[in-house]
């Protein structure tokens, strides 16, 4: 674990060496998705403190949590929802569109989950395998008969690959890169794996959007490195890649997906130059920090009024979706189970825990269906349709759904 865990002290940029600023801090929060068996059980908490460089615009959390404690028993599966595959599938899309993928290359996904991804790009591919350090998680996409290799990525393992595989064609990040307090190394360990003409695809939510839209759940111990163009760009120059190529995206509260190559070997999109102006624009005089601190409050006090209101009526109130956000979620706005009733799910591997430290259980859909609290705090705002779609099978009528984020929302089950 990162020593530096002390949110006073002066910390330097994880890419770049330089200094950096405190631009933003949440307090602290116990590790997003390390749930526990117990109500009485507690969990150590640990500041949210996010730093910014001026040298290489990396955007980052000060202090790094231990890999094992984070990720070897992962309690996160990837939903099957239709929001992610219609992602997916322009995901693919844009692949072939730029010829970096087709039935004669090699794919490795990194932090592949249960496959999900993996099944929807099996087609279009020779071959593609996975990676990931949760046994419980590899576990269960390798019975889907998705192939995964339960493993940190990292040199040592992408020479496993190789020996075993052979060199991919394409390696593809997505909504992990951020999750690890050395991002070098992983570029290191892909430098090692990839073909000379290959592409690597990274996908990571878009700090820009996380901070106009005042996304502060975004920031928990798994999210180190909230990236930017320019970052990202600063990023890929250290292990002697290029950004060539990107894509904007409104998936998760708004990502953005990186393409990279080894230096010259493609050609670079103007698309690139145009972001990095734009965001020049917005970080050089902090402005984009202090309306993200400003609208934060703003978040707070409405949510709050509403459940403070709700509370003095009496009505019980739950929370929906038992997310890494949830933990942030619940830390930032002091809620625990003398206000939340319980948290809804659809994980299995969540489903009969506990949010350590707020003491609040993870039911089903089932179980909440004989309790049907009157107000929700939907703390898995990013899949607001989803959600929306099947209210009235899920909620009774008359529940109010209040979606704090990406704009303040309350709507009223039919």
């Amino acid at each position: 674990m990162n020593t530096n865990n002390n949110p006073e002290q002066e910390s330097l940029c994880r890419v770049c060496s330089s200094k950096v600023k405190e631009v933003i801090n949440l307090g602290s929060s116990s590790p997003a998705n390390n749930f526990v068996n117990s109500k009485q059980e507690t969990s150590s908490f640990f500041p949210l403190v996010v730093d910014f460089c001026y040298d290489c615009f990396c955007v980052q959390l000060r202090l790094c949590l231990d890999e094992e404690i984070l990720y070897r028993d992962y309690t996160y599966m990837t939903p099957n929802v239709d929001s992610l595959t219609y992602h997916y599938e322009e995901l693919i899309k844009y692949l072939k569109n730029k010829n970096i993928l087709s039935k004669k290359k090699k794919c490795l996904e990194i932090g592949s989950n249960t496959g999900l991804f993996i099944e929807k790009l099996s087609p279009h591919a020779e071959k593609v395998i996975g990676i990931d350090p949760a046994e419980n998680i590899a576990k269960l996409a390798n019975e889907s008969g998705h192939k995964t290799i339960c493993d940190f990525f990292n040199p040592k393992s992408a020479n496993s690959i190789l020996r075993k595989y052979g060199q991919m064609d394409l390696i593809i990040a997505r909504h992990m890169l951020a999750h690890n307090e050395n991002p070098k190394i992983l570029l290191q360990a892909m430098d090692n794996l990839l073909t000379d003409e290959g592409s690597i695809m990274i996908e990571n939510a878009y700090v820009v959007p996380t901070l106009r839209n005042g996304e502060f759940d975004q920031i928990y111990h798994e999210h180190m490195f909230y990236y930017s163009v320019t970052s990202m760009q600063n990023l890929l120059a250290t292990n002697y890649f290029e950004l060539f190529d990107l894509m904007d995206s409104r998936i998760h509260g708004g990502s953005i997906i990186f393409l990279g190559a080894r230096k010259g070997k493609k050609e670079i999109s103007p698309i690139i130059e145009e972001f990095i102006q734009r965001e020049k624009n917005l970080f050089e005089d902090e402005k984009i920090f202090h309306d993200f601190n400003d609208k934060i409050i703003s978040i707070k006090s409405k949510v709050l009024n509403e459940i403070h209101q709700d509370i003095k009526e009496q009505k019980e109130i739950a929370a929906y979706g038992a997310s890494a956000k949830a933990f942030t979620m619940f830390s930032f706005l002091g809620l625990d189970s003398s206000k939340i009733s319980y948290c809804i799910d659809t994980t299995p591997t969540k489903i009969g825990k506990y949010f350590p430290g707020f003491s609040i259980k993870v039911i089903s859909e089932e179980d909440h269906l004989q309790l049907n609290a009157d107000t929700i705090l939907v703390t898995a705002w990013n899949y607001k349709e989803h959600i929306l779609d099947k209210a009235s099978r899920i909620f009774k009528k008359g529940t109010k759904l209040i979606f704090p984020l990406p704009d303040f929302d309350i709507q009223i089950v039919n």
